[in-house]
C-alpha cells in the first residue's frame, strides 16, 4: 500500500484513536497500538510519533473527527438493521460442540471461512457462538448494494466503529487523503490496533464474484491485526482473493459437515418442536443433518434429495405454505422483497390487515425470526428466495407494483439510494429521478461512478425540458475523469435551449463547473459569461481565484484571496492554482471530503516534488496511476517533473508521451501547453538540447489559446530563456527572462519563480548589468524562501553554479544565506567555483552540540565542547598550551593533563576539515577558513546591541537576547574553574541587562514587566540596590505604600547581611513615596 506521506492529520488520526480508546476504558495496550500501528505504516520511530501526538492537541483531534462524521455525503443513510446480528430462533436446540468448535477456531485462527449450503444454519450458529467467544462481535450482514466499494466501506466502519469507536472517521479520512478504497479499507482493520474484536462479514453470496467490493474485503484480511478475527459467511465458495496468502495456515474453514446435526442434535430439536425424537436418525439419514431438512420435515418428501434443486422448493410448496391459510401465504409471497417485514412496510406494499397477518404467522412453523417491539419477520433466507420466485410467477406487472411501493417506502424514510434502485427495477423512472436527484451527489463524494453513471443512463431520458436533471452531477463527473470536453458538450447543451445562464443563476456549483470546463477547453469567453451569471459562493470562488492568477494578467493586489476548499471536484482547481502559484504550503491532510483528497492528489504531488520530497512524491504518483481519476494536470504537468527529479529519465519520456496523448484527445490549450512546459524542461534538463527545447516551446506561440494562458506564458518564457543561454543567445535570453521573471514576480507565481530569477540573475551578468544581476538572486532567493524549500532554487543553480560564487565572493558575513546554499549545493556534487567557510555553531545552554555545516556531530571526548567553547569566548583568538591547561584542566601541566589536551585537540581536529584547526609555536587556532559562533557569544553580542537601544526596543532586545538562558546553564554538567567563571560573567551581564530593561520598563509604564525584571535581577544579586529602588517605585506607582515599606526593608535587610547600611538616596526615596 502507497500511502506517501501522512504529518499532522496522521498524528491527529492516531491522536484521536488513543483518546476515543481510553474513553472507551481500554488498557494502555490499547493506546500503545495506535502509536506502534502508526510508527509502523510510516516507518517512523515509535518515540518519534508518541512525541508528535503529544504536540497534537487530543481535544482539537476529537473534533476533527467529529466533523468528519458530520460531512456525510448527500443522501447518505445506514440501515442499522445491517450492523446486527440474527437472533436465535425461539425454540432453537443449544449446539454446544458448534459453538465449541466456532469458538475454538476464532481463537486459534485469525480467519474463518463458513461456506455452505442455504438452510444450514450459517448465520445462526456463528451469531449463537459469538455469544461465547469472550471477545467484541461486529456484525455486518451485506447485501446487492455493498457492490459498490463505496458504499461497502460505509457500512464496514460504521459496522466496526459500533464495537471500536475510536475507528470512526479512519476510513473517511484515508479518503479525504487521495487513497483508494482497497487501501482506505486497510487503515480501517489496521486502526482497530489491540482490540480483542472478531468482523462478521455475512451474506457474501450477494456479491458478485467480479466485484471491485471483493478488493475491500480483501484489503481488510490483509492488514487486520492480529489481535482482530474475522468470519467471512457465504453459500459459495469464496473468491481466491478473499483468503489472502498472508494469514497462510491462519485461515480455517467450516463447511456443511461441520453445521450438520448430529441424530442427538437432531433428537432435541425435534422434540422441542413437539415432534417425535424417535425419528432424528431417519431424518439426519435422509438429509445428511441439513439442518432446515431435518427442522422442516423435508426428508418426508418421497422425491426429497439433498442439494437438489427443487428439493427445498418441493417441501415448502407441499408442507409450510400449503398448511397454512391462503392469506397468510398471500401475505408471505407479496412481503418477500423486503428483507424485514413490519407493519409499517407491509400496508406500504398495500397489504390490509398487515398487523393480523404479522401475529397469525408468529404461531405458524415457518423459517424465520422474530423481533417484537416493533413486531418484525425475518424470513430466512432461502425461504424468502423461494417466496421471491413465486412472487416473480405474478407477472412483471405485480412484481413492479409491489417494488415501486417499496421503493416510495424507502424515498420517505430518506433511503434515496436503495428507493432509486427499487423505482428503477420497477420501471416508475419519474420518481425513480426524483430520489435520484437527492442520493447521486453523495454516491460520487464517496467515489462510487459506476452507480452514477448506471443512473444518468436509465433516468436521462425522463429528465422534464425544464428540469435541469443531472447536470451538476454529470459535471462532477466529467471534472472527476478530467473529461471537460464532455462538460463543454452539457453546458452547450443547456446553452442551445437558453438554459445555461438560468443554471448558473440558480447552482453556483454547476457554474463553477461549467466555468471551468470552458476555461481548460480554452472557451474563455464562455467561462467568462457563465462566471457572469453566477452568484457568489465558495465554488465560484476558486474558478475566480484561480482564473485571476492562470487565465486574466493580474498583479498580486488585485488578486481575490485563497478561499477555502469545498469538498467538491473544484477542489482539484484550487490546489492545481496552488500549485501552479508555489503556495507549496497549502497541502496538508485535513480535508473536507474523500473526493477534495482525490482532487487534491495531483498538486500534492508536485509539492513534494518541489519541496525536495522526492520518494514521498514517486510514492503518491505510483498510488495515483491506479485511480485513473483527477488525471490531467498529473500526466500533463506533475508526473514528468516528478519522475525527472527521481532521475528515472526514460520513464519521464514514456509519462511525457501517456501525457501528449491524454491532452490530444481532450482537446484541452491548457493541458497541451502545460504538456509542451514539462517536454522542453526535459529536453534542457536531461539531454541539454536547446534546439529540441525550442521547437516544443514554438509549439505554443503556434496555439494562441495555450499562449494565451498567464501561466503557460511565463513558463515558457523561463525555458525559452535558459534554451538561448545554453546558446549564447543572449538578448533572447534577456527579453525572456525579463518578461517571465516580472510576470511572476508581478502576480505571485513562484513555483518557478527561483528558476527564472536565478537564469535572468545569469543573463544580466553576461550583460555586463552587475546590480540587476544581484537583484534577480535576491529575487530567487526570496522566492525559495516564501515556498519554504531550496529544492527549486538549488535545481537552478545547479544549471549556473557561478551565481551563487559571485554571491558568496560579496558577502562579508561567513554566515550568510548564500553561504548556506552554497553549502548545500556543493553537498549535491556541483561545482560552486569560490571557497565556502565551514561553519561551526557552538549550542552551550541546556543541551551542548556542535554544529558543523548544518550537520550535528557528536565528539569522541567531551572536552572538545570546552575547547570550542574557550576558543569562541576568545573570539578567533590563538591560545597557547599554557592558556588551555589553565583554563580546561585547572592550571595542571603534568604529563596527563598534556596527554589529554592533545587528545582534545585531535578530537576537534576529526570533526572538522583538513587544516582547519592549527598549531603553531605551541598556539591552538582554528583557520580563517573556518566561522565559529557560540551562543554565549552571541548573547553578549545580543545584549551590547540591547543596551544601544531605549524604551520598548530595549526591553525586547534584551528578552530576546537572555532567551538562549532559559534552556539550561552553560555547558550543562561540565565543572571548571574556567567554565564556573564563564558562567559568572555571563550571569554579570544577564543581571546588568535585566536591571536596564527594569528600569526602561518602569519608564515606559509598563509595571508588570518591570517588577518581574527587578525580582529576577534581585534572585541573582540582592545587594543590587538600583534595583530595590526600581521596585519601590513600581510599588509606589500603583499604590502599594505597604509594599514601598516592604521592600524598603527586604532592602535593608539584604544590605545588613553584607554589612552594609541602605544608601542615602534610597531612604530619601521611601520617605519620598510613602504617604
Amino acid at each position: 500500500m502507497a500511502f506517501g506521506s501522512i504529518n499532522t492529520s496522521a498524528v491527529a488520526a492516531v491522536a484521536r484513536t488513543v483518546e476515543l480508546g481510553a474513553h472507551q476504558s481500554r488498557t494502555s495496550a490499547t493506546q500503545q497500538g495506535a502509536i506502534a500501528l502508526v510508527a509502523s505504516r510510516f516507518h517512523w520511530e515509535t518515540g518519534y510519533v508518541m512525541g508528535l501526538a503529544e504536540l497534537t492537541d487530543l481535544r482539537a483531534a476529537q473534533a476533527l473527527g467529529r466533523t468528519m462524521l458530520a460531512k456525510q455525503p448527500h443522501g447518505s443513510r445506514v440501515i442499522r438493521r445491517k450492523l446486527m446480528a440474527p437472533d436465535t430462533p425461539v425454540g432453537a436446540p443449544p449446539r454446544e460442540r458448534l459453538d465449541r468448535l466456532l469458538r475454538q477456531l476464532v481463537d486459534d485462527h485469525r480467519l474463518v471461512t463458513v461456506t455452505a449450503t442455504a438452510g444450514a444454519g450459517k448465520s445462526v450458529a456463528v451469531a449463537h457462538a459469538s455469544r461465547t467467544f469472550g471477545r467484541l462481535v461486529a456484525w455486518l450482514t451485506v447485501d446487492a448494494t455493498d457492490a459498490a466499494p463505496g458504499r461497502l466501506l460505509t457500512y464496514l466502519e460504521e459496522a466496526l466503529a459500533a464495537r471500536l469507536p475510536w475507528v470512526r472517521g479512519v476510513a473517511t479520512g484515508a479518503l479525504a487523503a487521495g487513497i483508494p478504497h482497497a487501501e482506505a479499507a486497510g487503515l480501517l482493520a489496521e486502526a482497530a490496533a489491540d482490540a480483542e474484536v472478531v468482523f462478521v462479514l455475512d451474506d457474501l453470496e450477494r456479491l458478485p464474484r467480479s466485484s471491485p467490493a471483493w478488493e475491500v474485503i480483501a484489503s481488510i484480511l490483509r492488514y487486520a491485526p492480529p489481535s482482530m478475527r474475522i468470519v467471512l459467511i457465504s453459500r459459495r465458495t469464496l473468491p481466491a482473493e478473499a483468503c489472502s496468502p498472508a494469514l497462510g495456515s491462519g485461515v480455517a474453514r467450516v463447511v456443511d459437515a461441520d453445521l450438520a446435526f448430529t441424530v442427538q442434535e437432531a433428537r432435541i430439536a425435534l422434540q422441542r418442536l413437539g415432534r417425535s425424537p424417535a425419528d432424528a436418525p431417519a431424518a439426519v439419514a435422509a438429509t445428511g443433518g441439513w439442518v432446515i431438512g431435518v427442522l422442516f420435515d423435508a426428508w418426508r418428501s418421497g422425491d426429497y434429495v439433498r442439494g437438489g434443486a427443487d428439493d427445498f422448493g418441493d417441501y415448502v410448496a407441499a408442507h409450510i405454505l400449503g398448511e397454512l391459510d391462503a392469506q397468510d401465504r398471500e401475505f408471505l409471497i407479496t412481503t418477500s422483497m423486503l428483507e424485514e417485514v413490519t407493519v409499517e412496510s407491509a400496508v406500504a406494499l398495500g397489504v390490509d390487515d398487515a398487523a393480523g397477518r404479522l401475529r397469525s404467522l408468529q404461531l405458524a412453523p415457518i423459517p424465520a425470526q422474530w423481533s417484537p417491539d416493533p413486531l418484525a419477520m425475518r424470513c430466512h433466507p432461502r425461504f424468502r428466495e423461494y417466496l421471491r420466485e413465486l412472487l416473480d410467477r405474478r407477472g412483471r406487472a405485480a412484481v413492479h407494483e409491489l417494488r415501486a411501493a417499496y421503493g416510495r417506502l424507502l424515498a420517505r424514510k430518506g433511503f434515496h439510494e436503495e428507493a432509486v434502485e427499487e423505482l428503477l427495477g420497477a420501471g416508475v423512472l419519474g420518481e425513480a429521478l426524483t430520489s435520484a436527484k437527492q442520493a447521486i451527489l453523495g454516491v460520487i463524494e464517496r467515489l462510487d461512478f459506476a452507480v452514477a453513471d448506471r443512473w444518468i443512463q436509465a433516468l436521462t431520458q425522463v429528465v422534464p425540458a425544464d428540469d435541469f436533471g443531472f447536470a451538476e452531477a454529470e459535471l462532477m463527473l466529467a471534472i472527476a475523469r478530467d473529461d471537460q470536453r464532455r462538460g463543454v458538450r452539457i453546458a452547450n447543451k443547456l446553452a442551445a435551449v437558453g438554459r445555461r445562464e438560468q443554471l448558473a443563476a440558480t447552482c453556483e456549483r454547476a457554474a463553477a463547473l461549467m466555468a471551468w470546463c470552458y476555461a481548460v477547453a480554452g472557451c474563455l469567453d464562455e467561462a467568462r459569461a457563465v462566471l457572469g451569471a453566477a452568484p457568489d459562493g465558495p465554488a465560484v470562488n476558486i474558478v475566480r481565484y484561480a482564473f485571476a492568477h492562470t487565465l486574466a494578467l493580474v498583479t498580486a493586489a488585485s488578486a481575490p484571496p485563497r478561499p477555502e476548499p469545498t469538498g467538491g471536484p473544484l477542489d482539484g482547481l484550487l490546489y492545481g492554482a496552488d500549485y501552479a502559484l508555489g503556495r507549496l504550503t497549502q497541502f496538508g491532510d485535513d480535508t473536507p471530503s474523500p473526493l477534495t483528497g482525490l482532487a487534491m492528489g495531483p498538486g500534492r504531488i508536485g509539492a513534494l516534488r518541489a519541496t525536495g520530497r522526492t520518494a514521498e512524491a514517486l510514492q503518491q504518483y505510483e498510488a495515483a496511476q491506479r485511480q485513473g481519476l483527477f488525471g490531467g494536470f498529473r500526466e500533463c504537468f506533475v508526473s514528468p517533473d516528478t519522475l525527472l527529479d527521481a532521475g528515472r529519465v526514460d520513464e519521464a519520456r514514456a509519462a511525457l508521451a501517456h501525457g501528449r496523448k491524454f491532452a490530444r484527445s481532450k482537446e484541452s490549450p491548457l493541458l497541451m501547453g502545460l504538456h509542451h512546459i514539462a517536454a522542453a524542461k526535459l529536453a534542457l534538463r536531461a539531454d541539454r538540447d536547446p534546439a529540441r527545447a525550442k521547437a516544443l516551446l514554438a509549439e505554443i506561440d503556434r496555439d494562441s489559446a495555450a499562449g494565451g494562458y498567464p501561466l503557460v506564458r511565463d513558463l515558457a518564457q523561463t525555458w525559452r530563456g535558459l534554451a538561448a543561454l545554453l546558446e549564447g543567445d543572449q538578448d533572447t535570453a534577456l527579453s525572456s527572462l525579463r518578461a517571465a521573471v516580472t510576470g511572476m514576480h508581478a502576480c505571485k507565481r513562484i513555483l518557478e519563480l527561483p528558476t527564472a530569477a536565478v537564469y535572468l540573475a545569469e543573463a544580466e551578468w553576461r550583460a555586463g548589468n552587475v546590480d540587476a544581476a544581484d537583484r534577480a538572486a535576491d529575487i530567487a532567493v526570496e522566492a525559495a524562501r516564501e515556498q519554504g524549500s531550496n529544492h527549486v532554487l538549488l535545481q537552478a543553480l545547479a544549471d549556473f553554479p557561478a551565481v551563487v560564487a559571485r554571491r558568496i565572493d560579496a558577502e562579508a558575513n561567513a554566515d550568510s544565506a548564500w553561504h548556506a546554499i552554497g553549502r548545500a549545493l556543493a553537498s549535491q556534487g556541483v561545482a560552486v567555483g569560490t571557497h565556502i567557510p565551514t561553519t561551526i555553531e557552538l549550542l552551550e545552554f541546556g543541551r551542548t552540540a556542535i554544529i558543523v555545516d548544518g550537520e550535528d556531530v557528536r565528539p569522541r571526548i567531551a572536552k572538545c565542547y570546552e575547547l570550542l567553547g574557550f576558543l569562541a569566548a576568545r573570539k578567533g583568538a590563538p591560545a597557547s598550551r599554557d592558556e588551555l591547561l589553565n583554563a580546561l584542566f585547572d592550571a595542571r601541566d603534568d604529563e596527563s593533563a598534556r596527554a589529554y589536551l592533545r587528545q582534545t585537540i585531535t578530537g576537534v581536529r576529526r570533526l572538522l576539515p583538513p587544516d582547519a584547526v592549527s598549531i603553531c609555536e605551541g598556539r591552538v587556532a582554528l583557520s580563517p577558513d573556518v566561522a565559529l559562533a557560540s551562543e554565549s557569544a552571541r548573547l553578549e553580542q545580543d545584549l551590547a546591541a540591547a543596551r544601544r537601544l531605549q524604551g520598548g526596543e530595549l526591553i525586547a532586545a534584551t528578552e530576546r537576547a537572555l532567551a538562549p538562558l532559559a534552556r539550561g546553564e552553560y555547558l550543562a554538567g561540565v565543572r571548571s574553574a574556567w567554565v564556573d567563571e564563564r558562567r559568572q560573567h555571563l550571569a554579570d551581564s544577564a543581571t546588568t541587562a535585566r536591571a536596564a530593561a527594569a528600569d526602561a520598563a518602569y519608564a515606559a509604564d509598563r509595571y508588570h514587566e518591570a517588577q518581574s525584571l527587578a525580582e529576577a535581577v534581585l534572585a541573582a544579586d540582592p545587594l543590587h540596590e538600583a534595583v530595590w529602588r526600581i521596585l519601590m517605585r513600581i510599588r509606589g506607582a500603583v499604590g502599594d505604600y505597604d509594599g514601598v515599606i516592604t521592600t524598603f526593608t527586604q532592602c535593608e535587610r539584604a544590605l545588613s547581611a553584607a554589612g552594609i547600611p541602605p544608601a542615602a538616596s534610597t531612604r530619601a526615596l521611601l520617605d519620598q513615596l510613602r504617604r
